[in-house]
């Protein structure tokens, strides 16, 4: 009972965790509805004309209020003060909810800026931070005694209206500051206006494709071919919604920022460096004005000259640099009756615009001329230090503005413009180039700079794997001439080492594994392609199950080079002794992988292979030879294969396919032969001399004896997926690879040298045409004992057998030491 319990507890629990999976799954989708359709409407042009509206009026409604109405009319504008206030908050709200991303962005910052420089168009919140604009004091002055009149700046009863000057002015520079930051309010309501605009552009275009692709396909259904044009039709529609690139967008974006801040920027510090912006110095109209009071002070005081004196003192203290005073035609700069004096003899190298005066010649007319005249160097030189700072400021505004314009444009654009015209340039130098392929794996969305330069990189690879080597010459022509494709490009004499090898059983194996074939197929092409390119060949075609090898020769080796080795001096024979070597390995390596490949080795325990073909093993043939051939492209406009025609690539074919007549894997010619170094060629062995198909000459025809049962097949338990790079022997260096390679080493193995030296005698018999002493010592290896102490047939003796036993067993009349190699 206590189990059943249980087990509905846990049921239970189990329903309880999948019904709150779907309802937190339930609610996220509700809230990206929600998410999708604030953002919408933030959008729409209802909302979009609402938005410019207030941001128009908090622009210049403040401006209009002061220019058309008096003080009665402030409570209305401050109503819709706040009704902007309020209306730009909900936007920042909702865009914050509604828009991925905006909350801490670049556009989220300064809208947050934008909104709050509204407060400064309130009243109260002015008065609250200490800036009043009204300084206290009610438009009719009914307050007005309420200000402080004491404990001024100066310590003089009007200190209070000097201070209290100065937050006005403070106040008014806010404003309009802030007020200039609400510019950039439109930036975002222009790019709203414009994405609107594109999208009902883009929604017209749409409905006018629609219509006309709906009378095209009625126009097609009548002539019968509507469905070979549907996919033109609805590429073209879908040309329509195609959205603004990430390139565009992020240049637009960034050039948007530059501009917003630098004009901002240059907007707030450009007035720092305004004198008048600091206390230095005395204002024009307190000069004037207190000149003036002065001057009326005097006249009006005859015979009480002590509260003319005190007035004097106390113009002096509000002013700064005084250095001459004349009130009424007296001169008072020595006078003992005031508190100071002034020396403007000390003045006399000021420059003019470095001192400033001010006259006032009293109201009646009738009085004397006074004048006062104040130092302004000090000012002057402060403005002047301004001035270079401004300059300074405006050069560096101008350097960073262009440098961070310039590289925007040069990281998003130019620079990998200029990737891709050098990738290009390369790939006309040398198609065989490879390229990497950036930020793949970084995460982060790519621009379409950035995919179109590795789609050239890729299409660059691609040409390179497909033409091959051979293609080569013809990728880098057709890109030198600039223009459209062709490929009737003469051809060019090679001289090379040509390889073919073809996969034996192929036809069973094919029904067998249907649709696996290809991998079966690709992982042989993989294990050739890499032993041939380690060997410094490359491969050029892809024939189904057989494969078509070349080793180019370098230019400065010619064909009468490859005939004459033993004239050429050891530097260029041993250059060529390299590359042929490498050949010949490139093809016993390759036996002695499709032994060790753990991916090829499941095929060997598939049932069906085995039911079809009894001891199924994964097999091939390989055929080597030497000479020229006209490398160059075959096909036309429409398709293009870039090869090597030639009857010397015919030849490795034939022998190819002669080495099942034969009984072994490999087959290379005599020409070839006399390339290898002299202990390879020695280990060789010359099994028959023969003319192939399309020739006449001579061929003599040579193997390289390998057991390949000698390499152990991978245990089971071996991992299949290992790369080439693992299995393989053939990354090492090696300095004799036919001594020093495991692979060939374990082959050898069981490959005897008195074997080697009777074959050799037989086939010496066989061709001075003495058949009954070949066919004597061919008797005797014909079968062999292998490393595993298993008797085996050998198939070069077999075959030279059956060939004298066709004729009885003696030479015809004419031999000439050589046969017609009877299958292809």
């Amino acid at each position: 009972m206590t189990l059943v319990n249980e087990g509905q507890a846990k049921r239970a629990s189990a329903k309880r965790e999948r019904a709150m999976t779907r309802a937190a799954g339930g609610w996220r989708e509700r809230v990206e509805r929600i998410k999708r359709r604030t953002s919408a409407a933030l959008e729409s042009g209802h909302v979009s004309i609402w938005m410019a509206n207030i941001t128009a009026w908090a622009l210049f409604g403040d401006d209009l209020r002061l220019l058309t109405t008096n003080a009665n009319a402030d409570l209305g504008f401050l109503v819709l003060v706040y009704v902007s206030l309020v209306s730009f908050g909900i936007e920042l709200i909702l865009s914050v909810f509604a828009i991925d991303g905006f909350l801490g962005s670049f556009y989220f910052w300064l809208d947050l800026v934008a909104t709050t420089s509204l407060l400064a168009d309130i009243p109260a919140f002015m008065r609250a931070i200490g800036m009043d604009p009204c300084l206290g004091v009610h438009s009719n002055g009914s307050n007005f005694d309420s200000i402080s009149n004491g404990g001024g700046d100066s310590g003089g009863p009007d200190g209070g209206f000097a201070k209290a000057g100065r937050a006005s002015r403070a106040a008014t520079r806010a404003g309009r500051i802030v007020r200039i930051i609400r510019l950039i309010r439109l930036v975002k309501i222009f790019k709203t206006i414009e994405m609107t605009r594109q999208r009902t552009e883009r929604l017209a275009s749409l409905a006018d494709a629609k219509r006309n692709s709906m009378t095209k396909q009625v126009d097609l259904i009548l002539a019968g071919t509507a469905y070979e044009h549907k996919a033109e039709d609805e590429d073209s529609l879908l040309d329509f919604e195609e959205p603004e690139s990430r390139v565009g967008q992020k240049l637009s974006d960034l050039t948007t920022k530059r501009v917003i801040l630098g004009i901002l920027l240059t907007l707030v510090v450009l007035p720092l460096f305004d004198v008048r912006m600091y206390p230095v110095g005395t204002r024009t109209e307190l000069a004037i004005g207190g000149l003036e009071m002065v001057h009326e002070t005097m006249i009006n005081t005859v015979g009480e000259q002590q509260g003319f004196y005190h007035a004097v003192d106390r113009y002096y203290d509000q002013t700064d640099g005084m250095y001459r005073l004349v009130v009424n035609g007296t001169n008072y700069a020595q006078s003992t009756d005031l508190s100071f004096t002034l020396d403007d003899r000390s003045h006399k190298e000021l420059r003019c615009t470095e001192f400033e005066f001010t006259t006032y010649s009293g109201s009646s007319g009738q009085d004397a001329l006074s004048f006062v005249f104040f130092d302004r160097q000090y000012e002057s030189r402060i403005q002047a230090l301004l001035s270079v700072l401004r300059t300074i400021f405006v050069c560096v505004i101008l350097i960073v503005g262009a440098v961070l314009f310039s590289k925007d444009t040069n990281a998003l654009v130019l620079r990998p413009l200029d990737r891709m015209i050098d990738k290009i340039r390369t790939m006309s130098e040398n198609p065989l180039t490879k390229f990497q392929i950036d930020g793949e794996d970084d995460g982060e969305e790519q621009m379409e700079t950035r995919l179109l330069e590795n789609s050239i990189s890729r299409i660059c690879s691609l040409l390179a794997v497909g033409f091959g080597d051979a293609g080569s010459e013809i990728i880098a022509e057709n890109m030198k001439r600039g223009g459209a494709i062709d490929p009737m490009i003469p051809g060019k004499k090679v001289i090379a080492i040509f390889g073919f090898c073809d996969i034996r059983q192929f036809t069973d194996t094919t029904e067998v594994l249907q649709e696996d074939i290809m991998e079966f197929v690709n992982t042989i092409a993989k294990i050739v392609h890499m032993e041939v390119h380690v060997h410094g060949g490359s491969a050029n075609k892809n024939i189904g199950d057989a494969f078509l090898l070349v080793w180019k020769f370098p230019k400065d080796i010619t064909g009468d080079d490859i005939e004459n080795m033993e004239t050429l001096g050891a530097e260029k024979r041993r250059r060529i002794q390299i590359i042929a070597d490498n050949a010949l390995a490139s093809f016993v390596t390759i036996i002695g992988s499709l032994r060790r490949s753990a991916r090829l080795n499941r095929y060997r325990d598939n049932q069906g292979l085995n039911e079809r073909i009894k001891g199924f093993d994964v097999k091939m043939g390989f055929g080597l030879h030497v000479g020229w051939a006209i490398e160059g492209a075959i096909g036309s406009e429409h398709k293009v294969d870039a090869s090597y025609l030639s009857p010397n690539v015919n030849v490795s074919a034939r022998l190819e396919a002669a080495t099942k007549q034969f009984g072994v894997p490999l087959l290379f010619t005599g020409e070839f032969a006399d390339l290898l170094s002299q202990h390879i060629r020695e280990e060789s062995r010359q099994i028959d001399c023969v003319t192939v198909k399309g020739s006449i000459n001579p061929v003599k025809l040579y193997t390289f004896d390998v057991q390949p049962e000698n390499i152990a097949t991978p245990d089971e338990k071996v991992n299949y997926e290992r790369t080439f790079e693992e299995e393989t022997l053939s990354l090492y260096e090696y300095t004799d690879e036919f001594n020093e390679h495991p692979d060939i080493l374990k082959m050898r193995e069981g490959v005897k040298q008195s074997f080697l030296f009777d074959f050799k005698r037989g086939v010496e018999s066989y061709i001075a045409g003495d058949w009954t002493l070949a066919t004597e010592i061919l008797q005797t290896t014909r079968m062999y004992i292998n490393a595993k102490g298993d008797t085996v047939m050998d198939g070069p003796s077999e075959s030279l057998l059956a060939v004298m036993e066709t004729y009885g067993g003696s030479a015809p009349k004419h031999w000439s030491g050589f046969r017609e190699l009877t299958e292809k």
